[in-house]
């Protein structure tokens, strides 16, 4: 008798253990399921937001892209008094971040971009333009001076041309551009100190 309940004992012990078995593999299963259906969903609401909020060319990602990293400076001038550039301009939080975008109000414009390319001061405007969707701090700049008034542009110092449109201004690494709307300051700037960036 005490040999055959050995013998129930060892094999109840052996079934549990193949339940457990079981029961491990397909928690692992359902977890793995549940991982790939949300990597898949993520990548399809990515890429829907992704291009459902391009602005000219510049996708609004997840993360911050850092195949080509620049940095820029900005001023504005009215009547001869600095206007700030606002922070978090091309960042719309808990979502995404476009390839231009500021993190301060420094003045100072991230370029991270998955792809090498040119990017301009016009698309830079564009993309703040759309974040305060036509409010009266972004209609300041345009409006307080007139739309006729098109500003003097000052690239690391140098006096552009007449009748250069601030839109094509390239961003280049560590470029100091300076729009003035009206009266110029005291004092133009040549070059910003990044500070390391």
């Amino acid at each position: 008798m005490k040999q055959k309940d050995r013998q129930n004992r060892g094999s109840k012990v052996a079934k549990e253990k193949k339940i457990k078995k079981i029961i491990v593999i397909g928690v692992i299963i359902v977890v793995a399921i549940g991982i790939g259906v949300g990597v898949a969903s993520s990548k399809f609401l990515f890429s829907s937001n992704a291009s459902a909020l391009t602005i000219d060319g510049i996708q609004c990602n997840v993360a911050e892209q850092l195949v080509f990293h620049n940095h820029a400076h900005l001023d504005i001038y009215i009547n001869g008094q600095p206007y700030n550039v606002t922070s978090q301009i091309g960042i719309v939080p808990g979502k995404c971040i476009y390839w231009l975008h500021t993190h301060d109000d420094s003045g100072i414009i991230h370029i991270e971009s998955p792809v090498t390319r040119n990017f301009t001061l016009g698309q830079f405007f564009d993309i703040w333009k759309a974040k305060f969707n036509n409010s009266q701090a972004f209609n300041n700049i345009f409006n307080k001076t007139g739309n006729d008034n098109m500003p003097q542009i000052y690239k690391n110092g140098n006096k552009l041309p007449s009748g250069t449109n601030y839109r094509d201004i390239k961003l280049d690494e560590h470029d100091e551009i300076a729009l003035v709307y009206g009266a110029s300051p005291a004092n133009i700037p040549s070059k910003y100190d990044f500070q390391g960036i």
